[in-house]
This record gives structure tokens, sequence and C-alpha cells, in this order.
């Protein structure tokens, strides 16, 4: 049995269009994750669970920041997972909303243990987090940058906590049909886009549990995978000085007091958990289009800055380049900004980019940030850009730091 509890307000969460809170009861404990406290190394085994066969292996290193081992597991096609063949029918077809999609995959939802989840309807990148396509990955345990539990950047001395962003795959490489694939292709990127599924695993990690054609569509399209992220309840906190507990749903928390039925003395599922090896041919990336899918790196390096909430301008960026106070810090900031926007919203990258070039002359001693932003515009081959690039070179000589970089404008042009 599935109750819908809550619709969450998610205006605050960059990846996340809706999400609604779920209680599972009577669930069937098919779909489920254990792990196992015989390492004595300060990891944790673990793996995802489907009919009693892994899915997902991994080890999970004690230190947040740290980076998981994970290992691909048997293949979901070897499940025998009727409840996904149920479901097919629905889940491909036009998306309607989040509720409507909460009650097509009951029979999944069914599968997991009993408790309080997270369903949301959330963009995410069908990539690893380093620019390779998710589903190739090596036949052992290796590891996977996106994997931590939280991102140290190192420019801003901070820690970002892991959300729905990336994929693992659960499914073989064998099974994929591209023809199957390139159905999705001129639907993969509509709002009303067939969603794919995926259980949250760790970190910024997701593992897909149907929609591997709807991914590789998606990454010959060069556009976020819309994925249905089941999300488990990871933890709770308490702010000091507060009486309010809440209840974590990876970066969604909510206070405890909306789960009726919580109980803080649900013992945890342990076993010893071994892994196995199961080959996996890998898949020719040369017809992806990984351009605008930023890597872990930059996409929380848009959390470190502070950005992942500001409406950006034209008028807000030159009013910060103008500051008095416009330090190291202040040119950081703004290079993620440039960063980010290059992998998701290319033209207001290059908009800004135009801006931060305008202001060379004020700002010269932040070199990085200039030649990220005449990266940015050499990208775009077109008039103005090219005059861009031409006054540089113009007005200054062959020495100067970004002179490598505009100079390389027309190495690709015919």
């Amino acid at each position: 049995m599935i109750e819908l509890l809550k619709t969450i307000d998610t205006d605050q969460y960059l990846w996340c269009r809706d999400a609604v809170l779920v209680r599972v009861i009577g669930g069937k404990s098919a779909l489920t994750k254990i792990g196992s406290d015989d390492t004595d190394d300060y990891t944790v085994n673990s793996v995802l669970l489907l009919n009693g066969k892994p899915i997902v292996q991994g080890e999970y290193p004690i230190c947040p920041t740290c980076s998981a081992l994970l290992a691909r597991g048997y293949g979901i096609e070897n499940t025998d997972c009727k409840e996904l063949q149920m479901i097919r029918k629905k889940i491909n077809s036009a998306y309607v909303d989040l509720q409507t999609s909460v009650r097509n995959i009951e029979p999944i939802l069914d599968l997991l243990d009993d408790g309080y989840y997270m369903i949301a309807d959330a963009e995410i990148y069908p990539t690893d987090g380093s620019h390779h396509f998710f589903a190739n990955v090596p036949d052992k345990l290796c590891h996977i940058e996106a994997s931590c539990s939280g991102y140290y950047n190192h420019d801003f001395l901070t820690v970002v906590d892991g959300f729905p962003a990336f994929l693992y795959p659960t499914q073989s490489n064998t099974v994929l049909n591209p023809e199957r694939a390139d159905y999705y292709v001129d639907k993969i990127d509509k709002d009303n886009a067939p969603r794919a599924i995926a259980y949250y695993d760790n970190g910024f990690i997701c593992a897909l549990l149907d929609g591997h054609h709807k991914a590789y569509a998606a990454a010959k399209k060069g556009c976020p995978l819309s994925t249905l992220v089941i999300i488990p309840m990871s933890g709770t906190y308490q702010e000091q000085h507060s009486s309010i507990a809440y209840a974590c749903f990876s970066e969604i928390t909510i206070p405890i007091s909306v789960l009726t039925a919580y109980s803080r003395n649900k013992p945890q599922l342990k076993q010893i958990v071994r892994f196995d090896n199961f080959h996996n041919e890998p898949i020719a990336e040369n017809n992806f289009d990984f351009r605008f899918y930023p890597t872990v790196e930059e996409l929380t390096g848009i959390y470190a800055a502070g950005l992942e909430n500001v409406t950006i301008t034209e008028e807000l960026v030159e009013q910060w380049i103008k500051s008095s106070d416009f330090d190291i810090d202040g040119q950081i900031k703004l290079k993620y900004l440039l960063k980010y926007y290059a992998k998701r919203t290319p033209q207001q990258a290059y908009t800004i980019a135009k801006i931060v070039v305008s202001f060379a002359p004020e700002i010269e001693k932040f070199q990085d940030l200039i030649v990220t932003a005449y990266k940015i515009i050499i990208a775009n081959q077109n008039h103005e850009a090219e005059q861009i690039v031409l006054d540089y070179m113009i007005n200054h000589d062959r020495k100067s730091f970004a002179w490598t970089i505009c100079s390389s404008y027309w190495e690709d042009v015919d």
C-alpha cells in the first residue's frame, strides 16, 4: 500500500521540479539496500538488491568526502521483475504530473521496505559526473568521483552535500537496442517526456532502474534525463537550540512530526556482503553530446559559491565586478558561474562572458576568470565573437595570458 502524504515545496532545490512524500506500508522488501560492518578499513560494503540479486555493488568509505567504489550488478534484466513489465506502458507514455506518475509506479514502490520515501521529478545527467556515459563503467569495483556523500570544494573550503544528479547502470549494455533508443530522441527534451525511474544511492549517484534507452537518447541529444527518483530517508538532524527535528531525504528535509509513524529504533539490516564481477561491453560514445553536462565539480561549484538560488542578470554581474570589494572570492564565484552556465544555458554564459571581457582592463589580475570567459566566447562561431577575439589580439602581443586561447578561435574553422 502506498500513501501519498505531502507535496513538497521544491523552489529551493535547483535539481528538482516537484517532489511528494510517500509512505510504503506492507512493502515486499524486494528492492532493498543491505550493508555489512564486516570490513576493518573504514569502509562499509553494500549492495542494492532486486529480488535477491545485486544490481549495484558498492564499497562506501566512512569519510563523507571520499568517493566510493562502485560496480555493476547482476543485470536488472535477469532479476525476473514482473513489476517493471507491469508499469512499462504507462511510464513510457507522456508525463502528466507527479501524483499520476506515483500511482503509475506503485508496483515498483511496493517492492521497497516499509517506511517513508521522497519521490522527486528531477533532471539527471546520463553521465558518471566525469564526462563519461553512465553505462560505461568497468567490470569491477572502481572509484566514481560523484559517489562521495559530500563534495569538497577547495576554492571555497566548503562541502556540498550530495543530491540526485548523475546515473549508475543496473542493466547490461548488451540489452541496449540503439533503434529503440532513437525512438525517444525527439521526445526526451520535452516537458512531458516519458520519465525514467531511478533509486537514489549515495552522494550524487542514482541507480537507474528503468530508462536505459531513454538515457541513451538523452546523451545523444545532449539534454538532462527527466527522472522519477526514489529517495529513501537517509537520517535525521536537529538544529542547535531548536526543538524541531528533521528527516532527511538527500537534500530535502521535512519536520519529523510529518512522519506520523516514524520510529527511531528501526534496526538496520546488516549481513556479510561479498562482491562478484559481471562482464560488460562498453558502448561507443562517438554519437553522444556531453558538451552541456556539468561535471560533479562544476555542478557543486555553483552551490559552493552560493548561487544555486540566485537569479542572475547582466546588471547583477556588472554590479559584482564594479563593486569595490570584488576580490579573489568574487572572481572564483563568477568563474564557477560561467563554467556551470556554459553547460546548462550556453547563451547566458556567452552573455556573461562578454561582460567579463569588457571589464578585462580593470580586473586584469584575475587571469583565470578572463581566460574562462574567452574560452566560452571562442566556443561561439559568430561574427560578434570573432570581433571580440580580434580586438584582444590587436591590443595584445603573443606573451599575453589569453593569446593562446584567443588564437585558437580559428583552429577548427574550415
